[in-house]
């Protein structure tokens, strides 16, 4: 019985007693509770301040935060707040009448604040913190040279309402090349977002020559998937199932011929309607073999529209003379409503002479295109116009060379330097520098003739196809033709007629490197011969260019061809018939394991010899002997011997020199050289290519540069040697 009792006894204490102590405790340790309040405070600000400055880095990288951060930094700034009002409370204490009632209530709430910031505290560890944010899409395109003009708001208004009838899922926007389409078509898709017609808006560029990896990887670069499959079969599926959850429109923009969804990963049948798909294309069968439920034909401007934009970009009005004479409408009738032809035209004869202006009419008027397509004559025309009032000679023929480069090919300015001054262009002749010179000035002249396009890094430029397909036009009808192929059997060649009166002959992504058995090349008027493949090797006859007299510039370039290659992708030999190229100007052999090159010591021609990228035995002693050699590129070359940097020692005639020793390699750098000559170069001595700076990378490619890794090398020894010379001329320096 007295067990029971004192258990009974025990158990009322644990009720009572326990909250008469934990109450008692808010009336007798309100100056120790209170007194925690600031440490607490300052603690989770700290906190704070740490999650914030996350926050920014992750912002920086382009990165969402979490909810639940944003979250927690709202809850953490209330807290603080309330806190900061409930210090001024406790200020206030001492003055209360009621301050014994007043202290009890007052140091429970302390309790609880400094309980909560406790709390706040342990839970600021986030995993994960932020992710890597969606691109923009469609928002990401500029509508700054978008004009809905009346004739085109019923084709933009047809689209619109083809896309949000859910039983059309491939609708083929149609027109003339230059007329607008993809201009429209961007419009289109960001209001199909804006109207959230579907959870997402996709814009891929096909081409004339369809390369499926490209299109998968532009896909899915706005969607926010990555593959981890390295077949293109792989990749399909995986694209396949992300486009089969929920709503996706693609823009399949410049579409040639039919495509394979199947080969690409885009799912397309009856009971597919997740996925819609508008693409454009110059031809209304591509649209009917893609089995397009909707076809929308893009016309091309009406008269009005098409004078109105015309004076936008010839900066007239109608009171000026040349519309006041009539000069100026029948210009712009003669561009037969071609957009891209009124612009060009238009920004042509800004600021020229009335007298211009109707000789510029005149060859409008007269011109006659060869062998294009029905339909194209007056663009034509009216692109070639844009060509014939280029004063500067150097530009015009830069523009045609501009064309050896396949479709939406991002062209290097370099390689236009290279490949323009070895043709011993006008405004080439002198030093490098100068020749350099007036190639951006050319450059420039064209850009803002819109005959070419800025590309996405500074240092490219693109055409736009259809001015592409004008030069090529141009290029055989002034003499100069030029075959430029994507694709083709390079042993097609010796079947070809056609040839033998070609200037220039590019072929581009080559599947089979076989190139003309024991035969030889014949074209006695080929100035350029220019091959491109992906890791194939080339075997090339010994008798193959034998024949090619006048032959000026020589390219062999794989996948590595640009201007940062990490090893040899294919095998070259150089044939015995390269000893008679005694016009050429210009090697560029980039990426191949070349094995023997002592016959390029017979090039006395030779001003640029370009061997980026490619293995070899040696460089050949006779190298130095090259009185014209002006540049030489031995940037990340393997060199089975030593004696490569003795040879470049010896080279004194040099202008330019590209080297970059890895750090890897055995051989040491030239202590005695001394060039006085050298305009432009890049050196760069034992480095990992992860230590180059991203502005060296990026910015300072062709430049004047001497990178030396200090852990590997003295730096005082050199400022002591000849090499000084180098220092005094650097416009970048990584010691």
């Amino acid at each position: 019985m007295g067990d029971i009792v004192l258990s009974i006894v025990a158990k009322l204490a644990e009720y009572t007693v326990g909250p008469i102590l934990h109450h008692a405790r808010y009336l007798c340790c309100f100056n120790n509770i209170a007194g925690n309040l600031p440490n607490a405070k300052e603690e989770l600000e700290l906190t704070r301040n740490s999650v914030k400055e996350r926050v920014e880095e992750a912002i920086k990288r382009t990165e969402k935060i979490e909810p639940a951060v944003e979250k927690w930094l709202k809850d953490v700034e209330k807290v603080l707040e309330e806190v900061h009002m409930l210090q001024g409370r406790i200020s206030e204490v001492s003055k209360s009448y009621f301050r014994r009632q007043f202290q009890y209530f007052l140091t429970k709430e302390i309790a609880r604040k400094i309980e909560k910031m406790a709390q706040l505290n342990h839970n600021s560890k986030f995993e994960p913190f932020s992710k890597i944010a969606e691109l923009p899409g469609m928002k990401y395109y500029s509508s700054k040279d978008f004009v809905l003009f009346k004739s085109r708001e019923s084709t933009y208004e047809n689209l619109l309402e083809a896309l949000k009838d859910k039983s059309v899922s491939m609708i083929g926007l149609v027109g003339l090349g230059g007329s607008g389409k993809t201009t429209l078509a961007k419009e289109v898709g960001k209001k199909a977002e804006e109207l959230k017609l579907f959870e997402k808006v996709v814009m891929a560029t096909v081409s004339q020559t369809p390369n499926i990896r490209s299109i998968q990887v532009q896909i899915v670069d706005n969607l926010g998937l990555k593959f981890v499959e390295e077949s293109e079969e792989g990749r399909a599926q995986r694209l396949s199932e992300r486009l089969r959850t929920g709503t996706t429109l693609l823009i399949l923009d410049d579409v040639w011929e039919k495509l394979e969804f199947e080969a690409i990963g885009i799912p397309y049948n009856e009971n597919n309607k997740g996925c819609g798909v508008i693409l454009t294309t110059r031809s209304r069968e591509v649209c009917i073999s893609m089995q397009c439920q909707t076809i929308i034909e893009l016309n091309l401007l009406a008269g009005d529209e098409a004078w109105d934009l015309f004076k936008l970009n010839a900066n007239i009005t109608d009171d000026s003379p040349y519309a006041s004479k009539g000069v100026a409408p029948k210009i712009v009738d003669e561009c037969r409503g071609l957009p891209i032809a009124i612009v060009t035209v238009g920004s042509t004869l800004k600021g020229k002479t009335v007298k211009e202006w109707e000789l510029a009419f005149s060859r409008l008027k007269d011109s006659e295109p060869l062998d294009i397509p029905k339909g194209l004559r007056s663009p034509y025309a009216c692109l070639g116009l844009s060509y014939d009032n280029l004063t500067n000679e150097l530009a015009k023929s830069l523009f045609l060379l501009c064309s050896i480069f396949p479709e939406d090919h991002e062209i290097d300015l370099e390689d236009l330097f290279r490949f323009g001054k070895g043709m011993g262009l006008p405004g080439t002749f002198g030093t490098m520098e100068k020749a350099r010179r007036e190639m951006q000035i050319a450059v420039s002249i064209l850009i803002d003739s819109y005959l070419l396009l800025q590309a996405s890094k500074k240092e490219r430029v693109k055409m736009h196809d259809m001015v592409r397909d004008v030069a090529l036009w141009i290029a055989s009808k002034t003499g100069q033709a030029i075959l430029a192929s994507t694709g083709m059997d390079p042993r097609m060649l010796i079947e070809d007629e056609t040839i033998k009166d070609k200037r220039a002959i590019s072929l581009w992504d080559l599947k089979n490197g076989q190139l003309l058995d024991d035969d030889q090349l014949n074209c006695p008027s080929l100035e350029i011969l220019l091959f491109h493949s992906p890791k194939v090797a080339f075997e090339v006859s010994n008798a193959c260019f034998e024949r090619l007299k006048m032959i000026k510039i020589l390219a062999f370039l794989t996948s590595s061809y640009t201007w940062w290659p990490w090893g040899t992708d294919g095998i070259l030999s150089l044939p015995q018939s390269m000893e008679s190229l005694q016009n050429l100007h210009t090697l560029c052999l980039r990426g191949y394991k070349l094995g023997d090159i002592s016959i390029l010591e017979s090039l006395q021609a030779l001003e640029i010899l370009d061997l980026r990228g490619s293995s070899f035995i040696e460089l050949p002693n006779g190298i130095a002997s090259l009185k014209k050699l002006k540049l030489l590129d031995l940037f990340h070359c393997s060199i089975q011997e030593n004696n490569a940097y003795e040879v470049i020692g010896r080279c004194m005639q040099l202008n330019e020199l590209y080297l970059y020793i890895p750090s890897y390699a055995n051989e040491e750098f030239p202590h005695n050289i001394s060039f006085s000559r050298l305009e432009r170069y890049v050196l760069i001595y034992k480095m990992y290519p992860w230590h180059l700076p991203t502005d060296m990378l990026e910015e300072h490619r062709p430049t004047r540069a001497l990178c030396i890794d200090g852990f590997n090398a003295s730096v005082q020894s050199f400022i002591s040697l000849p090499i000084k010379d180098f220092f005094q001329k650097a416009e970048y320096l990584h010691l």
